[in-house]
């Protein structure tokens, strides 16, 4: 039986997966709609990702997601994010086939640290001199990978069903323009998607936790994040289940503490743990 704790826990990560997978789901669909119904309901979808957000000037936007980190920690990476939570998805199919998943080794988080903060000025540079470095950004990776594979699929298979409705004397479908994308867009762009993939399937959120340059960003505003994740020592008993559910690697079970700064609020960690010994509080 569960403790409150652990209770709380999961239905927090409940709520997160539901708002996830809307989220996921409903910009996966805007790309692959051809219609516009889809697009022209769901296109603030867009306007919450945060680097749109700020190419836009969308202050409103960056406030309340800057906010939100400050609060509660990295939720957006967990809730908003499409690559994030393609990322999640991946990690949890890892662990469904039973992919053995390579925890940190010692010493690792440093390098991993130099790291991220190489990659986030490569990046921010990038923008003050005028270079793009779109491939970088978790938006843009997930949107181009929805524009140039998932929408020409989506096109290709209405085109399929179109054609043989009309070989069965039936108008439910009709042929929609199919415009094949570069290869090299369509290699280039399934390619950062795979490896993002690949790297949740082996070990969590590694891209978000050092490639990701926006990632990289929220993960200062969470450290001081006024509610943040906690473990109890009198109630643990150092099992490691918190750790091994981690997709952020950010539990040192043994020193009893959490990096805030890779956490991404997912509750996973609350809701494996029997005993209650992870709590979110200030």
């Amino acid at each position: 039986m569960s403790n409150p704790r652990q209770s709380l826990m999961r239905r927090l990560r409940l709520m997160r997966i539901l708002v996830a997978a809307f989220v996921l789901c409903g910009l996966t669909l805007s790309f692959a709609d051809f219609t516009g119904a889809i697009a022209s309901n769901l296109k603030w979808l867009a306007r919450i990702q945060f680097m749109p957000a700020v190419l836009a000037l969308s202050l409103w936007t960056i406030a309340a997601i800057l906010a939100l980190t400050f609060l509660f920690g990295r939720v957006y990476c967990s809730l908003v994010c499409p690559l994030g939570i393609l990322q999640d998805l991946f990690f949890f199919f890892g662990r469904l086939f039973g992919v053995r998943q390579s925890a940190a080794a010692p010493g690792s988080r440093a390098v991993f640290n130099v790291v991220r903060g190489a990659l986030l000025l490569v990046f921010l540079a990038g923008g003050f001199l005028g270079l793009h470095f779109q491939w970088l950004e978790p938006y843009a990776i997930y949107s181009r990978f929805a524009s140039v594979v998932v929408s020409p699929l989506a096109r290709m298979g209405n085109n399929a069903l179109a054609e043989w409705a009309a070989r069965n004397s039936s108008y439910a479908f009709h042929a929609v323009e199919c415009v094949a994308p570069a290869m090299a867009v369509v290699v280039a762009s399934a390619g950062l998607a795979a490896i993002a993939a690949a790297l949740a399937v082996w070990r969590g959120r590694v891209w978000c936790n050092t490639v990701c340059p926006v990632g990289t960003m929220l993960a200062g505003a969470a450290r001081v994040a006024l509610v943040k994740p906690k473990i109890d020592g009198e109630a643990c008993v150092k099992c490691g289940m918190c750790a091994r559910a981690c997709k952020g690697r950010c539990i040192d079970v043994e020193k009893g503490r959490i990096d805030l700064t890779r956490c991404v609020a997912c509750f996973d960690c609350g809701a494996v743990c029997g005993k209650g010994a992870i709590s979110w509080s200030k």
